[in-house]
């Protein structure tokens, strides 16, 4: 009988300590991403809560935030003014893109195809190209989809994890459209 009860103590004893290391190990995982979201008193409070995030995504974000609220049209001035106000190629190319998506969702497919175009122009990957490619099937431009369907198909990654999948999504698009490949 003695043995049984030295066990459970036992038992008892491991089951306190894990649960002190695991409330320990939380406390020191949370104080630490709390130091790591903490924003320093210079910077601006908006910016503080999406860390990673390049300028260019943080004022595409308020443009969008703007879209979001009801005002279509201050959120597109706010991606137009902030094209205006950069040279930087790959901002340009999130400005544009973020703005064509804002148009497409808002039912702008005109102006949503110039912003994707004017992004792929700046940057032609297989997601820029297959984002002109998809504007244009919704605006029922078969031949003209099927051309930037199959231009995205040669600007794939071959090193992304992913290349498969888009590959095999373009190619069914093609088919789709009636083209070949």
């Amino acid at each position: 009988m003695v043995k049984k009860i030295e066990r459970k103590h036992i038992v008892f004893i491991v089951a306190i300590v894990v649960v002190v290391l695991v409330g320990v190990g939380s406390a020191i995982f949370l104080n630490h991403l709390k130091g790591v979201n903490k924003p320093d008193e210079k910077s601006d409070k908006t910016t503080a809560a999406t860390p990673g995030k390049l300028p260019a995504e943080k004022k595409a974000d308020a443009a969008d935030k703007l879209a979001y609220e009801g005002n279509v049209q201050d959120g597109t001035r706010a991606f137009d003014e902030a094209i205006r106000n950069t040279t930087d190629s790959y901002e340009q190319f999130v400005y544009y893109s973020r703005k064509a998506t804002l148009l497409l969702n808002n039912k702008d497919t005109e102006g949503a195809l110039i912003a994707a175009k004017r992004a792929y122009e700046l940057q032609k990957t297989s997601d820029s190209a297959a984002f002109v490619g998809q504007i244009l099937r919704i605006k029922g431009d078969k031949t003209e989809a099927l051309n930037f369907y199959k231009r995205a198909i040669e600007l794939i990654d071959k090193t992304s994890p992913l290349a498969n999948n888009d590959k095999a999504y373009y190619e069914s698009v093609v088919i789709e459209l009636g083209g070949r490949l």
